[in-house]
Protein backbone atom coordinates (compact mmCIF):
# COMPACT_ATOMS: atom_id res chain seq x y z
CA UNK A 1 0.00 0.00 0.00
CA UNK A 2 1.02 3.75 -0.13
CA UNK A 3 -0.34 6.59 1.36
CA UNK A 4 -0.84 9.70 -0.56
CA UNK A 5 -1.33 13.27 1.42
CA UNK A 6 -3.18 15.50 -1.23
CA UNK A 7 -1.94 18.65 0.10
CA UNK A 8 1.24 20.47 0.26
CA UNK A 9 4.55 19.21 1.51
CA UNK A 10 4.16 20.99 4.91
CA UNK A 11 0.81 19.01 5.59
CA UNK A 12 2.34 15.60 4.76
CA UNK A 13 5.68 16.59 6.87
CA UNK A 14 3.30 17.38 9.80
CA UNK A 15 1.22 13.86 9.68
CA UNK A 16 4.19 11.94 8.94
CA UNK A 17 5.68 13.40 12.49
CA UNK A 18 2.30 12.31 14.20
CA UNK A 19 2.12 9.35 12.67
CA UNK A 20 5.88 7.71 13.29
CA UNK A 21 5.69 9.33 16.99
CA UNK A 22 2.91 6.70 17.33
CA UNK A 23 3.69 3.77 15.80
CA UNK A 24 7.38 4.24 16.74
CA UNK A 25 8.31 3.49 13.28
CA UNK A 26 8.75 4.56 9.72
CA UNK A 27 5.97 5.45 7.58
CA UNK A 28 5.70 5.34 3.85
CA UNK A 29 2.97 8.80 3.80
CA UNK A 30 3.55 10.44 0.18
CA UNK A 31 2.50 13.98 -1.02
CA UNK A 32 1.17 15.58 -4.06
CA UNK A 33 2.70 18.41 -3.13
CA UNK A 34 0.78 20.84 -4.16
CA UNK A 35 2.02 24.43 -4.66
CA UNK A 36 0.50 27.88 -4.11
CA UNK A 37 -1.01 28.40 -7.79
CA UNK A 38 -2.47 24.83 -7.35
CA UNK A 39 -4.08 25.74 -4.07
CA UNK A 40 -5.76 28.12 -6.04
CA UNK A 41 -6.75 26.77 -9.43
CA UNK A 42 -6.56 22.94 -8.05
CA UNK A 43 -4.22 20.33 -7.86
CA UNK A 44 -5.74 17.73 -10.44
CA UNK A 45 -2.72 17.60 -12.74
CA UNK A 46 -0.38 17.24 -9.17
CA UNK A 47 -2.74 14.55 -8.37
CA UNK A 48 -2.36 12.66 -11.95
CA UNK A 49 1.65 13.05 -11.70
CA UNK A 50 1.72 12.31 -8.18
CA UNK A 51 -0.15 8.68 -9.13
CA UNK A 52 1.54 8.15 -12.18
CA UNK A 53 5.42 8.45 -10.98
CA UNK A 54 4.47 6.63 -7.64
CA UNK A 55 3.03 3.88 -9.40
CA UNK A 56 5.87 3.53 -12.14
CA UNK A 57 8.28 3.52 -9.02
CA UNK A 58 7.12 1.79 -6.38
CA UNK A 59 4.49 -0.59 -7.89
CA UNK A 60 1.33 -0.57 -4.87
CA UNK A 61 -1.67 -3.06 -5.02
CA UNK A 62 -3.39 -0.06 -3.12
CA UNK A 63 -2.51 3.33 -3.19
CA UNK A 64 -4.86 5.21 -1.01
CA UNK A 65 -5.42 9.20 -1.02
CA UNK A 66 -6.53 10.97 1.89
CA UNK A 67 -7.00 15.04 1.50
CA UNK A 68 -5.95 18.01 3.24
CA UNK A 69 -7.51 21.15 3.88
CA UNK A 70 -5.74 22.39 1.06
CA UNK A 71 -7.01 20.46 -1.35
CA UNK A 72 -10.32 20.45 0.33
CA UNK A 73 -10.84 24.26 0.77
CA UNK A 74 -11.84 24.67 -2.87
CA UNK A 75 -14.28 22.26 -2.51
CA UNK A 76 -12.24 20.04 -5.75
CA UNK A 77 -13.86 16.84 -7.43
CA UNK A 78 -11.13 14.40 -6.09
CA UNK A 79 -12.78 11.75 -7.03
CA UNK A 80 -13.65 13.03 -10.74
CA UNK A 81 -9.73 13.80 -11.04
CA UNK A 82 -8.89 10.16 -9.96
CA UNK A 83 -11.34 8.82 -12.61
CA UNK A 84 -10.11 11.33 -15.27
CA UNK A 85 -6.38 10.57 -14.10
CA UNK A 86 -6.92 6.38 -14.76
CA UNK A 87 -8.82 7.21 -17.76
CA UNK A 88 -5.91 9.44 -19.33
CA UNK A 89 -3.39 6.73 -18.35
CA UNK A 90 -5.47 3.21 -17.90
CA UNK A 91 -1.90 0.87 -18.68
CA UNK A 92 0.06 3.13 -16.39
CA UNK A 93 -2.79 2.44 -13.42
CA UNK A 94 -3.43 -0.61 -14.25
CA UNK A 95 -3.72 -3.93 -11.24
CA UNK A 96 -3.80 -0.74 -8.44
CA UNK A 97 -6.93 -0.17 -6.47
CA UNK A 98 -7.22 3.63 -5.47
CA UNK A 99 -9.16 5.00 -2.61
CA UNK A 100 -10.17 8.64 -1.60
CA UNK A 101 -10.65 9.20 2.03
CA UNK A 102 -12.00 13.25 2.16
CA UNK A 103 -10.13 14.28 5.30
CA UNK A 104 -9.38 17.83 5.33
CA UNK A 105 -8.09 18.91 8.68
CA UNK A 106 -11.21 21.35 9.50
CA UNK A 107 -13.42 18.24 9.90
CA UNK A 108 -12.47 16.53 12.86
CA UNK A 109 -9.66 14.85 14.47
CA UNK A 110 -7.26 11.79 13.60
CA UNK A 111 -10.17 9.62 14.78
CA UNK A 112 -12.87 10.39 12.40
CA UNK A 113 -9.85 10.22 9.76
CA UNK A 114 -8.82 7.01 10.62
CA UNK A 115 -12.46 6.19 10.65
CA UNK A 116 -13.21 7.67 6.85
CA UNK A 117 -10.10 6.23 5.51
CA UNK A 118 -11.18 2.49 6.38
CA UNK A 119 -14.91 2.53 5.57
CA UNK A 120 -13.42 4.20 1.79
CA UNK A 121 -10.97 0.89 1.53
CA UNK A 122 -13.89 -1.39 2.47
CA UNK A 123 -16.81 0.54 0.30
CA UNK A 124 -14.02 0.69 -2.59
CA UNK A 125 -12.48 -2.44 -2.39
CA UNK A 126 -15.37 -4.85 -1.18
CA UNK A 127 -17.32 -6.61 -3.69
CA UNK A 128 -20.81 -7.45 -1.75
CA UNK A 129 -22.38 -10.31 -1.95
CA UNK A 130 -19.83 -12.47 -4.57
CA UNK A 131 -17.96 -14.33 -2.07
CA UNK A 132 -19.04 -17.09 0.31
CA UNK A 133 -18.34 -15.94 3.99
CA UNK A 134 -15.63 -18.10 5.75
CA UNK A 135 -16.84 -18.94 9.49
CA UNK A 136 -13.52 -19.46 10.16
CA UNK A 137 -12.26 -15.65 9.48
CA UNK A 138 -12.58 -12.64 11.74
CA UNK A 139 -12.60 -9.44 10.74
CA UNK A 140 -10.71 -6.76 12.65
CA UNK A 141 -10.71 -3.04 12.66
CA UNK A 142 -8.77 -1.59 14.67
CA UNK A 143 -9.12 2.43 16.09
CA UNK A 144 -6.46 5.08 15.44
CA UNK A 145 -5.27 4.60 19.28
CA UNK A 146 -4.13 0.80 18.61
CA UNK A 147 -0.43 0.41 19.00
CA UNK A 148 1.58 -2.54 16.60
CA UNK A 149 1.62 -4.40 20.04
CA UNK A 150 -1.88 -3.81 20.65
CA UNK A 151 -3.06 -5.47 17.13
CA UNK A 152 -0.27 -8.00 17.61
CA UNK A 153 -1.71 -9.02 20.52
CA UNK A 154 -4.97 -9.33 19.12
CA UNK A 155 -4.17 -11.16 16.41
CA UNK A 156 -2.40 -13.72 18.64
CA UNK A 157 -5.27 -13.67 21.10
CA UNK A 158 -7.30 -15.05 17.41
CA UNK A 159 -5.28 -17.24 16.35
CA UNK A 160 -5.52 -19.16 19.49
CA UNK A 161 -8.62 -20.33 18.81
CA UNK A 162 -8.25 -21.37 15.50
CA UNK A 163 -9.32 -18.36 13.88
CA UNK A 164 -7.89 -16.48 10.75
CA UNK A 165 -7.49 -12.88 11.64
CA UNK A 166 -8.14 -10.27 8.72
CA UNK A 167 -6.83 -7.22 10.35
CA UNK A 168 -7.85 -3.61 8.54
CA UNK A 169 -5.43 -1.72 8.55
CA UNK A 170 -2.95 -3.80 9.65
CA UNK A 171 -0.49 -2.02 11.15
CA UNK A 172 1.64 -4.91 12.71
CA UNK A 173 3.74 -6.57 9.60
CA UNK A 174 6.13 -3.17 9.22
CA UNK A 175 8.13 -2.58 12.29
CA UNK A 176 9.27 -6.54 12.68
CA UNK A 177 10.63 -7.02 8.96
CA UNK A 178 14.51 -7.16 8.79
CA UNK A 179 16.07 -3.81 8.49
CA UNK A 180 16.45 -2.96 4.66
CA UNK A 181 19.82 -2.06 2.80
CA UNK A 182 17.89 0.94 1.25
CA UNK A 183 14.48 2.52 2.38
CA UNK A 184 11.41 1.41 0.32
CA UNK A 185 8.60 3.96 0.04
CA UNK A 186 5.58 1.37 0.10
CA UNK A 187 3.96 -0.18 2.96
CA UNK A 188 4.61 -4.05 2.88
CA UNK A 189 2.63 -7.22 4.63
CA UNK A 190 -0.76 -6.70 6.33
CA UNK A 191 -4.07 -6.99 4.55
CA UNK A 192 -3.67 -8.24 1.09
CA UNK A 193 -6.42 -6.26 -2.02
CA UNK A 194 -7.54 -9.77 -2.69
CA UNK A 195 -8.29 -10.62 1.20
CA UNK A 196 -9.67 -7.06 1.52
CA UNK A 197 -12.71 -8.36 -1.51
Amino acid sequence: ALPILHGSQGCSSFALVLLVRHFKHMVPLQTTAMDQIATVVGGADFLEKALVKLKARTWPRLIGICTTAVAETRDEDIAGDIINAKGARPRKLIDTEVVLARTPDFAGAMEEGWSKAVTAMIEAITLPGTQDRDPAKVVILPGSNMTVADVEHLRETVESFGLTPLILPDVSGGPDEAVRVRWIPIARGGAKVEHIR
